[in-house]
């Protein structure tokens, strides 16, 4: 309860404060067992200026609750998810930007079930068989024939970290292009579900529109990628890691005044496993909505929340809380 607590105090103060900003949330699926393959987050298409740094520290809370089985298939995920990420890019040149992205993952029993579960009772939503299972508990498994995946302890550390590069395509009045492409890198640990084992690429196409449909209030982003998955050491004893994935975001901004927007965004990614359970072998899709706060001159605060709109392909719920500047 501490952690909502938190947000929703940040959320009461992003309310009493006008502000501007129109930029994608930077969340991704934090599935235990997407999250190991680093997609990127969401980005506009504009670039970082010339001589200029950017950090962000996003925090998200994720709650998770399914399980599924399919023959000699079967997988498990209950329990929270918390990741911190820290991001760096810099411009350099007319069209060039680079960045790092350090992610800290820890996986823990569930501190939100009550919350939740009081949440979906309020609305009339269902409980998709929460309320029969024992609350506050770590229970991360995954299981083909005899081999096993099992987490239900908890763990922490240093996820796989990403480096990041991107070009300017182009750049009109309301209009920008741009690519962004990388790599992840192997520095997470398996055993703990920090990281896959392997080396992941991706490289997509951004698009940015400071005025959409006419209305100069509203702006939006959208994206597309592929992902090239290497041969981790997770699950890789019989169930094989899909060698390319699609991945990709759509945002509607809608600003309020100079320094205050609310956002929804819709991300989605092809399955990431050859398997048939829902959670790791299907097309997946979150919903967030939330909002952008300028707090000063140069420190932005986002917060969101995000529902796993195709069910069991996302956690049930990711609460997020965002800090950016520009140095």
């Amino acid at each position: 309860m501490r952690s909502v607590a938190i947000f929703l105090l940040a959320l009461l103060i992003a309310m009493n404060v006008k502000a501007e900003v129109s930029a994608p949330f930077s969340t991704s699926n934090i599935n235990p067992f997407v999250q190991l393959h680093g997609l990127p987050g969401a980005r506009a298409a504009k670039l970082v200026p010339n001589n200029t740094l950017v950090w962000q520290v996003q925090t998200d809370i994720a709650n998770n609750f399914t399980d599924s089985t399919d023959g000699f298939e079967s997988i498990s995920i209950d329990g929270e998810t918390y990741r911190v990420n820290l991001s760096l890019r810099y411009g350099f040149g007319d069209r060039w930007e680079i960045g790092i992205d350090a992610p800290y993952i820890r996986h823990e029993p569930g501190q939100l079930d009550a919350f939740i579960e009081g949440f979906h009772d309020l609305f009339g939503l269902s409980q998709a068989n929460r309320d029969d299972r024992l609350r506050n508990r770590l229970n991360y498994t995954y299981n083909l024939d005899v081999n096993a995946v099992r987490l239900n302890q908890s763990v922490s550390g240093i996820g796989d970290v990403r480096l990041n590069l991107g070009y300017k395509l182009r750049v009109d009045d309301n209009q920008s292009w741009s690519v962004r492409g990388g790599v992840k890198m192997s520095t997470g640990d398996p055993d703990k579900l920090t990281g896959s084992g392997g080396t992941d690429v991706f490289l997509g196409l951004y698009y940015s529109a400071d005025t959409f449909l006419g209305n100069e209030a509203l702006s939006f982003h959208s994206s597309v990628g592929a992902l090239s998955m290497g041969h981790g050491e997770l699950v890789g004893r019989d169930v094989n890691v899909e060698e390319m994935a699609i991945y990709g975001s759509s945002t509607l901004a809608w600003k309020l005044s100079p320094k205050l927007s609310l956002k929804a965004q819709f991300d989605f990614h092809s399955a990431l496993y050859e398997s048939r359970l829902e959670e790791i072998g299907s097309f997946a899709g979150q919903l967030i909505l939330g909002g952008s706060v300028m707090l000063g001159r140069k420190i932005q605060l986002d917060l969101s929340v995000s529902e796993d709109v195709i069910v069991d392909t996302a956690p049930d719920v990711v609460f997020s809380i965002g800090l950016r500047s520009v140095f």
